[in-house]
């Protein structure tokens, strides 16, 4: 609440099967990562539609800023839900930054209780929640 993010509406799930749409076909493969985002929105920025431009801007955003992963890669559920911009709103965004949290806490403190030969871990969420949690 916070974060000012929505605390009702529809679920997420990350883990998601996705069906194939517009904004997906940025790459061929399976995987898109933040890197190969960044370097198509700043190479075809031209070739696109504005619209498909800022789906792509906002999974972007998304990715960088609510749901970060260690590797930059981004969900592919993200693709589907801003394939239709009037309804991204209808999203339980709160709740999802909150179990994303929680659920990298969750393996942090697996982690901890393994004590294996690591000695550091890190913990992915929106570094903004962790901000006003700790306030």
């Amino acid at each position: 609440m916070g974060l000012r993010l929505r605390v009702d509406g529809e679920s997420i799930n990350l883990d998601e099967v996705y069906v194939e749409n517009e904004c997906k076909k940025v790459s061929n493969n399976e995987s898109v990562d933040v890197e190969m985002l960044y370097d198509f929105l700043a190479r075809c920025r031209d070739k696109v539609s504005l619209e498909d431009y800022c789906r792509l801007y906002i999974v972007l955003g998304i990715s960088e800023f609510l749901c970060p992963s260690r590797k930059g890669t981004i969900f592919p559920i993200l693709f589907t839900i801003v394939d239709d911009l009037s309804s991204v709103g209808k999203y339980n965004w709160g709740g999802l930054v909150y179990e994303y949290l929680v659920g990298s806490m969750c393996n942090a403190s697996m982690f901890l209780k393994e004590k294996g030969k690591k000695r550091h871990l890190h913990i992915l969420c929106c570094v903004y929640l962790l901000q006003v949690i700790c306030n």
